[in-house]
């Protein structure tokens, strides 16, 4: 591991960090600012897609734009001492906290940034200390770029945008308030302030600023700035030219000698907030070194209480140690969304549907008191179609798709049905299956009384999502693929694609509802359904030939044309009969794939059919093509004999684990774009769903196998993912990544569903750990 952690409470420290592209998440208890810092003091600072205070950073822009630094001078005699540049680096890390120890030219510089707990501000210390013999003269000067802007204008009218900008200088600082919010589709005004405010230890005000981008940078540019190079004279007063132009933070700090082991401390106070009032009640909690001391220690209080919870002790310290990390990750994906960290420049906030359930599973385990509502209204996202909202808003709204494109995951009906299963054995809490909630609708309403809206049981949700995919398969007679499942980069066969691999999933649930069900039935023999559905419980009316794919999917349209005006009648229905009929399904379907995806000569399953209706995994022509998720569902699901997981385990090592690195790829190099498959095969081989170490998968693998008694296989792919995740070649801070590529470097850090379901199967599973 490239860190050493120095107590028992996951603080760490990195030497020499420049040497590594690092960035580590920031953010209050309720997510409301949302920061990502580097140390290069890179990253960016925002609340969401539409207000970014500093400008937008990807993780190319962490490592190469000055732009996206919290950057701060130093003149000391004829030296300028820039802090985003390395020196003698050493980073300390912390929950949540990030700090930076420097030493150039005689001095011992800290650079301290968090975000209090209960406050949503950045806030930025720098501590000099004198260790020279003699004193010395300093002139400091911050330099935080202002945005104060959509993430959109990056690329969109970003000059035109800027002259909304409209500035004021207040003693200890600036604020930026936009005339109006830039949109060709309708303009709005704007309310919102963008700030930084900054002051000495002793509470002085700075002596000046450079409140534009043209003022700090004069003739020259970032690299060497006239403000700095030629000590141009700062801004007193607002000049009638600073408004329309890029912003700038930067305060010119009073001269201060420094004596022989004197020290001096400067404080920035960084936020977005409508209210003007209230970033001067924030300012005055914050503006001297005691009160940013008493905000760090219950910060770091309140993280540590809120991660005492599940308790372990695994008799390793650095795992100890590592675990809390991996603790944390998903309340932070909880917070950050799928977004707003600089690998994750694809999102604009919001969690997507997947997330929101296994993300849950740790929730479980850390806030149960939490869980039951945030799972219960999860259920409002699903349709009566049996599709559902991909994306949940921080504020539980539901969004059907972030890019407003129309798309079906058909892997999505599984994850409700799996994390409510795992509350009702946590809770025994049976009862919660009979709740009701109305179902997602996003067209617009129609004439009639919104009191009416139909709303049916959680029960009837999972029944809906699970058995509208049996009937919704293809020529295979295998459930459709549509848009993609959990891979994503499976995309490119919505017509002709099956999913052999989520097939068994169904499967699975369809057989494990009715064990939860059968405890149902101790309370009540009977159970409230939408008089529609009944179309699809067939073996209580006219059964279906579940060998025909033309019947399955005839009898599904009947279903899809009969909601499309429901009457809204619920009828009761015995639970003897529900249970009859999904364990039929499920025998059949089960029975299906297990005796005709399995591939004798290969050793292992078929996961697909490709867009021309092709099978995709297999051997031929000497290569082998075969995708981890394909074999861990049909070993999770239970549809696979012990005999085939025993082969299909041998298949896996064989195949997929790598020697050097020691973990396990998602798929063989099938050395082709697989234009009818998906995006994923024109990925380079060893990245992202191109055969990369994907934890999520690897953690379902182990899960999996410790599942169906393969304890020591089990073991060895759960350790396969801490061995990586903790080695030099990984050069990641603590936790668990999203994936290794080739070279083992973890990538895409911390918002990664694999943590959620790596804290779940640990705790499932202690005994093999201890």
């Amino acid at each position: 591991m490239i860190y050493k952690f120095i107590d028992d409470k996951g603080t760490f420290v990195v030497r020499d960090p420049s040497k590594y592209s690092l960035y580590f998440p920031l953010t209050d208890k309720d997510g409301r600012l949302l920061s990502s810092i580097s140390p290069n003091l890179g990253g960016d600072i925002k609340s969401d897609n539409e207000h970014f205070l500093t400008p937008p950073a990807t993780i190319e822009d962490v490592r190469n734009n000055l732009l996206c630094r919290r950057d701060f001078f130093i003149k000391a005699g004829n030296v300028i001492i820039r802090l985003s540049y390395p020196h003698d680096d050493v980073v300390e890390a912390g929950f949540l906290y990030h700090k930076v120890t420097k030493k150039a030219h005689g001095l011992e510089i800290e650079v301290l940034n968090f975000i209090p707990f209960d406050t949503a501000v950045e806030v930025m210390r720098v501590r000099v200390t004198n260790k020279r013999n003699k004193d010395i003269d300093i002139t400091p000067t911050s330099f935080i770029p202002l945005y104060g802007r959509s993430e959109k204008n990056i690329r969109d009218h970003r000059h035109v945008s800027s002259l909304l900008n409209r500035l004021d200088l207040d003693r200890y600082g600036i604020f930026l308030k936009p005339t109006m919010i830039f949109d060709e589709r309708g303009h709005t005004g704007n309310r919102t302030n963008y700030f930084v405010l900054g002051c000495e230890d002793n509470g002085k005000a700075p002596a000046g600023q450079f409140p534009t981008l043209g003022m700090f940078c004069g003739e020259g540019d970032l690299i060497f700035p006239d403000a700095i190079e030629k000590d141009v004279k700062p801004a007193s007063k607002k000049l009638p030219g600073f408004d329309g132009k890029e912003a700038s933070a930067a305060f010119r700090f009073n001269r201060k000698r420094l004596r022989k082991g004197g020290k001096v401390e400067y404080i920035l106070i960084m936020g977005i907030d409508d209210d003007r009032k209230n970033i001067g009640r924030i300012f005055k909690n914050f503006n001297s070194p005691s009160k940013v001391e008493k905000a760090l220690k219950a910060t770091k209080r309140y993280w540590q209480r809120y991660l005492s919870r599940p308790g372990f002790d695994f008799n390793d310290g650095d795992f100890n140690n590592w675990l809390l990390w991996v603790k944390i990750q998903p309340t932070l994906r909880k917070l950050f969304g799928n977004s707003f960290l600089p690998h994750f420049d694809y999102g604009k906030g919001g969690r997507g549907w997947r997330d929101i359930w296994q993300d849950a599973l740790t929730l479980l385990l850390t806030e149960p008191e939490k869980a039951r509502d945030l799972i219960f209204n999860s259920f409002r996202g699903i349709r009566l179609d049996g599709s559902n909202a991909t994306v949940i808003t921080k504020d539980g709204r539901f969004i059907a798709d972030r890019n407003r494109i129309s798309r079906v995951w058909m892997d999505h009906g599984i994850w409700p049905y799996l994390t409510t299963r795992f509350y009702i054995k946590k809770t025994g809490d049976v009862g919660f299956l009979l709740r009701e909630c109305e179902y997602f609708n996003d067209q617009k309403p129609g004439p009639g009384d919104p009191k009416n809206i139909y709303k049916g049981s959680v029960l009837e949700h999972i029944l809906v999502q699970n058995v509208v995919r049996f009937f919704n398969v293809g020529e295979h007679n295998i459930i459709r693929l549509e848009n993609a499942d959990w891979n994503d980069g499976l995309d490119m066969a919505p017509e002709r694609g099956e999913s052999v691999a989520f097939s068994f999933m169904y499967a699975h649930n369809l057989r494990d509802i009715c064990s939860i069900l059968e405890k149902l039935k101790k309370k009540r023999k009977s159970v409230k359904l939408l008089e529609e559905f009944l179309f699809l419980l067939d073996s209580l009316n006219a059964s279906v030939d579940y060998d025909d794919y033309k019947e399955k999917q005839g009898r599904l349209d009947e279903y899809l044309r009969a909601v499309r005006n429901i009457s809204g009648r619920a009828v009761e229905v015995e639970i003897d009969g529900v249970i009859k009929d999904l364990r039929k399904k499920s025998d059949h379907l089960s029975a299906w794939l297990r005796e005709k995806e399995w591939l004798p000569g290969a050793g292992f399953f078929n996961g697909y059919y490709d867009n021309k209706g092709r099978r995709v995994e297999g051997k031929s022509a000497g290569k082998v093509r075969m995708l981890l998720q394909s074999q861990v569902f049909a070993i999770m699901s239970g549809c696979a004999t012990d005999v085939q997981v025993r082969r299909t385990w041998q298949s896996i090592k064989k195949y997929l684990k790598d020697p050097n690195l020691g973990g396990f790829r998602l798929g063989t190099d099938f050395k082709t774009v697989y234009m009818d498959l998906g995006r994923a095969f024109g990925f380079a081989y060893g990245d992202k769903e191109n055969g990369a170490f994907f934890n999520h998968m690897n953690v379902m693998l182990a899960n999996a196998l410790y599942k169906r008694g393969f304890v020591k296989e089990g073991r060895e792919v759960f350790d396969s993912i801490y061995k990586m995740s903790t080695s030099d070649a990984a050069r990641i801070y603590p936790m668990i990544p999203e994936y290794f590529n080739n070279e083992g470097r973890g990538l895409y850090l911390y918002l990664t569903g694999s943590a959620s379901w790596y804290i779940y199967t640990l705790m499932e599973n202690r005994k093999a750990h201890i």
